[in-house]
């Protein structure tokens, strides 16, 4: 498997639940946006992820772009334009990881960061 970092896209199998609600299930890309092990060391093989689905103009996504980030086909090997779930943010079993596809360039992957830090409650740098 390539090496993980954040700003990888995988493709993970997400688990299914009971009761079904408003969560992402099945396979599917995710951007793993956390290594537990740039803080300590790990009890468990995990990474913080993103999911995300396939971008079909939905509405919602058009009006949240800072919480929703878009992606054109082709992004770290997408095979479909996507949009990131910030509001999905979870961890993931690193046995739920089925294979590295890409890498976000710095660029690409900054909509993110600032997405987290807004929905987190972060300011920002102050002056």
């Amino acid at each position: 498997m390539t090496e993980l970092g954040i700003g990888s896209i995988v493709t993970a199998v997400f688990p299914v639940h009971h009761p079904s609600a408003h969560e992402q299930e099945g396979y599917r890309p995710a951007v793993v946006v956390g290594l537990p092990e740039l803080a300590g060391t790990p009890r468990f093989g995990l990474l913080i992820v993103v999911p995300m689905t396939t971008d079909r103009g939905q509405g919602w996504a058009r009006t949240s772009p800072q919480l929703y980030p878009r992606y054109p086909a082709g992004t770290a090997d997408l095979r479909s334009p996507s949009i990131c779930l910030l509001d999905q943010l979870r961890a993931l079993s690193l046995a739920r990881v089925h294979r590295v596809r890409g890498r976000l360039s710095a660029a690409e992957y900054a909509p993110i960061r600032e997405g987290l830090r807004r929905m987190f409650g972060d300011p920002g740098p102050r002056t």
